[in-house]
């Protein structure tokens, strides 16, 4: 029997991030999921059947499927940040203090795998993965007010990157899955 249960959204559900509680983050523990509906909703176990936050396109602009979700900036118990990445190549951060998009970019085509290299600190990496098998690496503590945050980019794979993760005891090593069936660990 599950421990909660709640009808999150109209589509397919593509990706679940999850933080806070047993020392990954402070704050309430919390799911954010990403949808095809186009709607970024983060969960709180102890609310039933109501989202905590409800992110979703204004009227009128099209909605685009959501790929992947990541929590990030958990330091604190009021800070927290949702990064969610879209199929036409759009990255969106959200920040949950203040309730506002804090940064949009795009990187051309389909964002498969969102990450931060720690959640639990003070924004400091976050590593996006795409269709084309290319990765972007932001620095998240360098923001420039037009141009956004300072970045790099690796054409990695001949195939599609599908996940990143770094490795929790070092967070400046993480790992692309290509689609190809290959592996390939970064530093």
């Amino acid at each position: 029997i599950p421990v909660y249960s709640v009808k999150a959204h109209k589509e397919i559900i593509n990706s679940v991030d999850g933080v806070g509680g047993l020392g990954i983050g402070d704050g309430a523990p919390e799911i954010v999921t990403g949808s095809r509906d186009g709607t970024v909703k983060v969960w709180d176990s102890r609310q039933k059947d109501t989202p905590v936050v409800n992110m979703e396109p204004v009227e009128g602009e099209t909605k685009r499927d959501c790929w992947t979700v990541a929590f990030g900036h958990a330091f604190n118990d009021q800070d927290r940040c949702v990064c969610a990445g879209y199929d036409n190549g759009d990255i969106k951060l959200f920040d949950l203090r203040n309730m506002a998009l804090r940064w949009e970019t795009n990187i051309k085509n389909g964002v498969c795998s969102v990450e931060f290299d720690r959640k639990d600190i003070n924004m400091n990496k976050l590593v996006a993965t795409s269709l084309e098998g290319k990765f972007h690496v932001f620095d998240m503590r360098t923001q420039h007010p037009t141009k956004g945050f300072a970045s790099v980019s690796e054409k990695a794979h001949k195939s599609t990157i599908w996940q990143v993760r770094h490795l929790p005891q070092n967070r400046d090593i993480f790992m692309t899955a290509g689609g190809a069936g290959n592996l390939h660990l970064w530093k």
